[in-house]
């Protein structure tokens, strides 16, 4: 008890210590840039959402759709939670943490239990948060009373994330083979497509998800599923002792470093610790093996892209495929009257092409190699684009057939030839433009270094926007790029109309992907 109340101590001191260093005013006004970022978005997704509320077929059909789609969401939340506690999460503990605490004369279970806390309150905070936002967005639909409804988004919201922290937990805290952890979030995965398919409630995860249409119909089925998220948090919580201290020790030192470049919003630094902490690394073979001719009229920089991608490890090919159905199925909730679920198919896409962007990235890891050729170092990055063009057009189509599950076929074939390559352009130019953005910084030069000097000589207040705009005009441009199938309506018989309305649209979404190229082809390296 002794131990457990001086490492008590120790870390109201550390807190004292920390909360000392941070000056109110930067506090402040992190948590400004924070609302106007969430006022914005969330006026921006509500004037998509249209006011009229649901007669009784569009509630029959909320009643009926909801629980197996949520259910969905919820298996891929959970499947991501057991994912992580196989690799050693969900707890990002300080070095600090790892080397004087858990290697410490203190017994490991009140050392673990408080980060633990902090985590689930955290994830608490915000499931309550998202799920509440979500709920007054719904209240422009459902015809229900408002504060039921928000209620009830946010206890989904809140069931969510502590379930998948407390299965995270579990895993990590029993040492469960991250195979074996793999295996059983596919498994729930599965069982909620089955119940998607079927139309049935029998998974846990959509049982839970019924909880979404209480406000219109209440089903007590959806306690059996708040039950079992509780219990996955009490255990978790109960076995977090078992946590390896190797695991932590890896973890610690690679988020930290994480940290510091998200903290410097160098995202490229972020996807490669990311690889790292996912022990993600290129295929030793390729996937086919080929042997290029000495002389040939085929760029070298196109050969070096087709080897690059054929080393493509099999999480990473996965992932692409995921998010080309998670876009896909965005997409098709567009169709399906949710004009806001474009912007989760942007943030898929965008996802997507930065990874197609990984030649570029390259580039940008290697300076001296970069700036070394006898060409322009714009010009050596822009021949980089096809290749990643190229390997978007795929993803595309995979998003087209994804899309089939909520679109009729009909309308796909009429709008994928219309919209497949300016969309494909248009992601890979975003990614690029993410991947050559430079670190942010008020000395820095605007001609060398990308839009880092924008800010020069502008108060902190200006400098903020900045960053801001750093971060979200990669991805509008991939948003710009799709924005056109609004256009397309929601009526299968009057898709020739709107097919031409979408390809008028084309035109005018191609003037932010070539702003993005010749972005690009301005590039020079930063430092060498």
């Amino acid at each position: 008890a002794e131990r457990v109340e001086a490492l008590d101590e120790l870390r109201r001191a550390r807190r004292s210590n920390h909360r000392r260093n941070i000056h109110w005013v930067d506090a402040l006004y992190n948590v400004y840039l924070t609302a106007v970022g969430a006022l914005v978005a969330v006026l921006v997704t509500a004037s998509w959402i249209p006011e009229e509320k649901l007669d009784d077929a569009g509630i029959a059909g909320f009643i009926s759709a909801t629980p197996g789609w949520v259910g969905l969401a919820v298996a891929v939340a959970w499947a991501g939670g057991l994912r992580s506690g196989g690799r050693g999460g969900p707890l990002t503990l300080e070095p600090a943490v790892v080397f004087h605490e858990l290697l410490g004369p203190v017994p490991r279970g009140p050392a673990l239990r408080a980060p633990a806390m902090k985590l689930l309150r955290f994830a608490a905070f915000a499931g309550l948060l998202v799920g509440a936002l979500v709920g007054v967005q719904a209240t422009r639909r459902l015809p229900g009373n408002a504060l039921v409804i928000v209620g009830c988004a946010a206890l989904l919201g809140l069931a969510l994330t502590t379930s998948t922290v407390g299965l995270a937990m579990l895993v990590s805290g029993r040492r469960v083979h991250r195979y074996v952890a793999l295996a059983v979030g596919l498994g729930l995965v599965a069982w909620a497509v089955a119940d998607l398919w079927f139309g049935t409630v029998t998974s846990p995860t959509t049982m839970l998800a019924t909880l979404a249409v209480w406000p219109e119909q209440f089903n007590a089925v959806a306690f059996v599923g708040l039950v079992l998220s509780g219990l996955a948090v009490v255990v978790g919580l109960s076995g977090i002792a078992g946590t390896s201290i190797e695991s932590a020790r890896r973890r610690a030192g690679l988020v930290s470093q994480l940290r510091f470049a998200v903290t410097l919003q160098d995202v490229r630094t972020v996807v490669l610790l990311r690889r790292q902490l996912n022990e993600e690394e290129p295929r030793a073979q390729p996937w086919i093996r080929f042997t290029p001719k000495a002389r040939s009229r085929v760029y070298p920089t196109w050969k070096r892209d087709l080897q690059g991608y054929l080393r493509f490890p099999i999480t990473r090919v996965l992932r692409l495929v995921g998010l080309a159905v998670a876009a896909g199925l965005c997409l098709g909730f567009v169709w399906r009257g949710v004009p806001a679920a474009i912007v989760g198919a942007a943030a898929a896409l965008f996802i997507a092409a930065y990874e197609a962007n990984e030649p570029i990235g390259q580039e940008i890891d290697h300076p001296t190699r970069w700036y070394g050729p006898p060409v322009e170092p714009g010009s050596l990055l822009t021949r980089h684009l096809p290749g990643a063009i190229v390997l978007m057009l795929l993803e595309c189509v995979l998003v087209a057939a994804a899309a089939l599950i909520l679109v009729p076929p009909g309308v796909v074939a009429q709008l994928a030839p219309i919209v497949i390559i300016p969309v494909a352009g248009g992601a890979a130019i975003g990614g690029a433009v993410a991947t050559v953005t430079g670190l942010p910084g008020p000395t820095a030069d605007f001609g060398r270094s990308g839009m880092s000097g924008v800010g020069d000589g502008m108060g902190g207040d200006i400098f903020g926007y900045q960053a801001l705009a750093r971060l979200l005009l990669p991805p509008a441009i991939v948003l710009a790029a799709l924005a056109p199938l609004l256009a397309a309506g929601h009526d299968p018989d009057a898709i020739a109309e709107t097919a031409g309305r979408v390809s008028n649209l084309v035109s005018f979404s191609l003037v932010t992907t070539v702003a993005g190229f010749i972005y690009v082809r301005t590039r020079r390296p930063s430092r060498l």
